[in-house]
């Protein structure tokens, strides 16, 4: 019988940039230095792209003791969600940029241009070579469910009250949109990533 998956660590959305740079430092102290992704997954509303450029912030503004000081590239995955009906193919998409960069070789992807609702400039990750990327979006975790060694992975997962979400929503975007549909995909994609991969390393509470 396998053991039990360990318990992730809980913390709130204050303290979330510094638990997670601390932990992505001893993530790299202890790794074989190829690089290390931060996949950062949550509902929309949740928090995601916020927390995501804090946590760039500090791990580049950090000097802090062990490993030099990375390269860190933030990279969102709805530029990779071809409409609103295809979150699974962005998660595709940032699925086989990871397995490129696993390989040591640049990741790239089409991408999305969501004002004018059509394809835009292939996006392109250079080779981590010990540097870090943050994978930010709905659909992270699923991206990040397979096989990365040599890089290391950690994974985080934002959780806030629907009402809250529906209200942050409604005060960033100056467009109406189906968020339920949208949610629904979510919640398919989440049950995917529960099922066959790994599950979060950190949860992150809304206050």
């Amino acid at each position: 019988m396998s053991a039990p998956a360990p318990r992730p660590l809980r913390v709130g959305a204050g303290r979330a940039p510094l638990v997670l740079a601390a932990l992505a430092a001893d993530r790299r102290a202890r790794g074989a230095g190829a690089g290390l992704v931060i996949a950062v997954d949550g509902a929309s509303g949740s928090g995601k792209t916020t927390l995501a450029a804090r946590l760039a912030a500090r791990l580049t503004d950090s000097p802090g003791a062990g490993p030099a000081r990375p390269a860190v590239r933030v990279l969102a995955l709805e530029t990779l969600v071809p409409g609103w009906s295809a979150l699974a193919r962005g998660a595709a998409r940032g699925a086989a940029v990871l397995r490129d960069l696993r390989h040591g070789r640049a990741g790239v992807a089409p991408s999305w241009d969501w004002e004018t609702m059509r394809a835009g400039d292939p996006v392109r990750v250079e080779p981590l070579d010990g540097g870090i990327l943050v994978l930010e979006g709905c659909g992270a975790l699923a991206a990040a469910a397979q096989e990365l060694e040599p890089l290391e992975v950690l994974r985080v997962l934002l959780e806030a009250p629907a009402a809250l979400r529906r209200a942050r929503i409604a005060d960033r975007d100056p467009y109406r949109w189906d968020v339920a549909a949208w949610e629904a995909q979510e919640r398919r994609l989440a049950a995917a990533w529960r099922r066959s991969g790994p599950g979060p390393d950190v949860v992150v509470h809304a206050p």
